[in-house]
């Protein structure tokens, strides 16, 4: 009897962990589930379903340079929710890109004053800098990179500010930030061998430039950059004329010769060369064709005070003021 006891107590036993087992298991494997279903599931899918349709066309037409109809599906957005301050920012974008600075302005304040951080105050600092109020620019860029200590953009475009007013020390501070923040940020990179290049840092700056082919190779603005290095670095050891005009025409071709920028480049080629008359053509060509790398038209100046140069240049000088032969006529 005891033995049967036992035995019948031992085989209930191992029924009871049995089941303890297979009830642990159960609930680990519903766990993994779960967990998987948590880390896998397109939560940000779910959010695209949820959002507004007529903020998703807004920012559909904005991607595809479709601005009126991006204004009209912001607008119709902004009707449903005032305080869309997506809507605004990207209402404030469309103007922008149509050179309705004022308009622009006025979205990317309102959407500030509606609490639409970095975002907003990125675009506001934009379109100041345009405007060339670079105080005001300064201030909201400095506002968005609190509200984002790691916006990128914002840091590069505080620091283009900064190398402008020939700050170049928080202009590289600022640049090394952005590049810490976003290592396969091509642009700052670009930007970074500008302000090490305007501190007399060809080394350096040399090193960026390769950095700049290797994230954006065969591209029509890093060939011209490279090119315009190449003539204007300080440091006469590292200039090349001859490769920058290789460089510049490759460029020009890939842009089918339609960038401002670029043509002045290929005129700058030809004076350093010792071809001012070439230089004068090209820089001719340069104004005429502006560039969208200057949307305010800002780089014309400059380009009229380059003309002024290699015209001077290819000027014969010739006295005519000067009296040659003798004004005695009785000799």
């Amino acid at each position: 009897m005891i033995y049967n006891w036992m035995s019948l107590n031992a085989s209930g036993l191992r029924n009871e962990r049995g089941s303890s087992t297979y009830s642990f298991l159960g609930f680990a494997i519903i766990a993994v589930v779960i967990v998987v279903a948590v880390l896998f599931f397109p939560w940000g899918d779910l959010g695209k379903q949820a959002q507004d349709p007529d903020l998703n066309a807004g920012m559909t037409a904005l991607d595809k340079k479709q601005y009126p109809e991006a204004l009209a599906a912001f607008d119709k957005a902004l009707k449903k929710n005032p305080d869309n301050t997506t809507a605004l920012i990207g209402k404030s974008k469309a103007e922008f890109a149509q050179g309705n600075l004022d308009k622009a302005l006025e979205y990317a304040d309102a959407a500030v004053q509606k609490k639409g951080g970095a975002k907003a105050y990125g675009q506001k600092g934009i379109i100041e800098k345009v405007q060339k109020n670079y105080d005001a620019a300064l201030k909201d860029f400095t506002e968005a990179i609190k509200a984002d200590s790691n916006y990128a953009w914002a840091l590069a475009q505080r620091a283009d500010i900064f190398s402008r007013q020939k700050q170049q020390d928080k202009a590289l501070e600022d640049i090394n930030k952005a590049i810490a923040a976003k290592p396969d940020y091509v642009d700052a990179y670009r930007m970074r061998v500008w302000v090490l290049n305007r501190m007399g840092k060809c080394k350096e700056a040399s090193e960026d430039m390769k950095k700049v082919e290797k994230l954006s190779p065969n591209d029509a603005w890093t060939l011209q950059d490279k090119a315009w290095f190449l003539l204007t670095c300080p440091d006469e050891k590292l200039q090349d004329p001859a490769k920058a005009m290789e460089l510049a025409k490759k460029a020009n071709e890939m842009t089918d010769g339609k960038d401002g920028v670029i043509q002045e480049t290929i005129a700058e080629a030809y004076f350093k060369q010792g071809d001012p008359l070439k230089a004068y053509e090209h820089q001719k060509k340069a104004i005429e064709l502006g560039s969208k790398k200057c949307p305010d038209g800002s780089c014309l100046k400059e380009m009229q005070q380059r003309l002024q140069k290699y015209e001077l240049a290819a000027r014969q000088e010739v006295r005519t003021g000067y009296e040659i032969l003798s004004m005695d006529s009785g000799k």
